[in-house]
Formats: structure tokens, C-alpha cells, sequence
């Protein structure tokens, strides 16, 4: 482990995927910035991180300033186990429907966007966060610890993975997010990050029982020690060949806008004006 302390700040992610990349991160020789993803972006152009894991979908926009750290990052093929849309009726049902979506999502939510219109041919409906997890009525979008815990209710009768339609779909796996580094940070702070995250994964890969029961005894979410090793093995780390083709098509395909959340707004901004027109009509009768 370094001894000398890197004057960067460094984006902590908590949810259980990431675990493996983390293990013994409380050492770091840095300033750990706890962080979903969906704020990444933002604390990047405020200049708040120096090294961090970032959504492909805000990747793909930040240009080269931001630089991809080695082939680190998280990857899955055919199923994740983590990235799912639950819901009350089949998927093919879901034609303009309205869908929640978890606050954390970025990349994800672009995703099912692509499989939505271009494998199944469904037009977009309103898409709305904050996820209301008492009900069962509303299909939703689920990542991370919150889609593990859904799955583990058996709430819903259709569950349909992500990772497992994308590669059905384009036969490539799902890449969510690169570990990537601002150009301005200097070359022996980004060489030893790297040598951090290589620590990480070997400690996990060391004892994975005993870095996800740390994990769990801080953080106390609901599933076993056993279920979380069993979920990380659905995920490649150390991204290879394959997860370049996968970045690539996602490049090609992923949309720039979430159509459904510019659907919500809009009818935020149209429905009360169709409540005043029907209250003066009333009142004319």
C-alpha cells in the first residue's frame, strides 16, 4: 500500500458491484468522494474529482479531457443480475408506457431507451425518478443494491435483465461505466491509481467472503454474504476484447436524450393548463 498521500479526490461508488474495486480503499491514500453515478458528471465539471468511475453515457460526451484508467471498469454479459426493469406485465405491453426509473442510473436508462424502440418497436412514454418502492403497479427500472432487493421480493412477474436483452439484442456484453481520470492529473498520481485498484482486486479476489462481509456489517443491506459473491461473478472488471466491441456498439447506438423523462416534463408543464381550461368550462355551464 503507498504511504504518500495523492493530492486527487477520488470517486467512491458504495453500491455492492463495486465492492471488488474498493476493498480496502479506507487505506487509500486519498480523498474519497462518495458518489452515485448519476452525479459523476456533474462533480466532474465543477472539478470536484480527479479519478473516478464514470457512466459510459457521460463518457462518451466529456471528450478527451477525460481519460480512460487502464481496462478498469464494470462489464456484463448476459445477465447482471443488477440492471433490471421489473414489471407487472410483459414488456411488449409497455407501448407508451410509464416507467420509474432509480435515481442512479445514467447509462442504464439509455439502454432500455435503445431495447424499448429498436429490439421490441415500443414507442416511449413518460419515464419519472423517485421510485415509489411500496407499490407494484408501475414498471420500473432498478440498478445496484435497489434492483437486488427487488428481485430478492419476487414482487414482479416479468423481470427482463439488461445485460441479457442487450446481448440477445447485439451480441456483445453491457459496459456501464470506465474508470477514468482527468488529463490534468499527474502522470504518477494516475500510475498510482492504478497500482490501488490492482491491490483491491487482489485483496477481494483473496478472500471475497471476508470483503463483502465488511462491506455488508457498514453498509447493511438485506442480501447473504453468499448471494453478493455469486452477483460479482456475473461482472468483468478488468475489461477485455470483447467490452471494447460492447463500448463500441453503445457509442453507435445509446441515445443522447432520455425521451421519457422529456416526455414527463412536458406534460408537467401542459397538464395544468388543460385543468384550468376544464374548470372554465364548468363554470360556463
Amino acid at each position: 500500500m503507498l504511504k504518500q498521500r495523492l493530492p486527487v479526490a477520488v470517486g467512491h461508488f458504495a453500491s455492492v458491484p463495486w465492492i471488488p474495486n474498493y476493498t480496502g480503499a479506507d487505506a487509500w491514500p486519498v480523498s474519497l468522494l462518495r458518489c452515485e453515478s448519476s452525479g459523476v458528471r456533474e462533480l466532474a465539471l465543477q472539478g470536484r474529482v480527479d479519478i473516478t468511475p464514470m457512466a459510459v453515457a457521460d463518457w462518451f460526451d466529456m471528450g478527451d479531457s477525460w481519460r480512460r484508467l487502464d481496462n478498469w471498469g464494470i462489464s456484463f454479459r448476459e445477465k447482471a443480475e443488477s440492471v433490471c426493469l421489473f414489471s407487472p406485465r410483459p414488456i411488449e405491453d409497455l407501448h407508451l408506457a410509464e416507467i420509474a426509473i432509480c435515481d442512479q442510473t445514467t447509462s442504464s436508462v439509455r439502454i432500455l431507451q435503445a431495447l424499448l424502440k429498436g429490439k421490441y418497436g415500443l414507442g416511449i412514454g413518460p419515464w419519472r425518478r423517485n421510485v415509489n418502492v411500496h407499490e407494484a403497479t408501475t414498471p420500473r427500472l432498478l440498478i445496484q443494491n435497489e434492483a437486488v432487493e427487488e428481485r430478492a421480493r419476487k414482487r414482479f412477474p416479468y423481470v427482463y435483465d439488461l445485460g441479457r436483452e442487450w446481448h440477445e439484442w447485439q451480441g456483445t456484453p453491457v459496459v456501464t461505466a470506465v474508470w477514468v481520470y482527468h488529463a490534468s492529473v499527474d502522470p504518477s498520481d494516475v500510475e498510482a491509481m492504478r497500482q490501488l485498484l490492482a491491490d483491491s482486486m487482489a485483496r477481494y479476489r483473496a478472500d471475497p467472503l471476508a470483503a463483502v462481509t465488511s462491506h455488508r456489517t457498514r453498509f447493511r443491506w438485506t442480501s447473504t454474504i453468499e448471494e453478493i459473491v455469486a452477483l460479482h461473478r456475473n461482472f468483468e472488471y478488468e475489461l477485455q476484447e470483447e467490452a471494447s466491441y460492447g463500448l463500441d456498439r453503445m457509442r453507435a447506438i445509446l441515445p443522447r436524450r432520455v425521451e421519457g423523462f422529456d416526455i414527463a416534463h412536458h406534460q408537467s408543464l401542459v397538464l395544468p393548463e388543460v385543468e384550468e381550461e376544464q374548470v372554465g368550462l364548468g363554470t360556463r355551464k
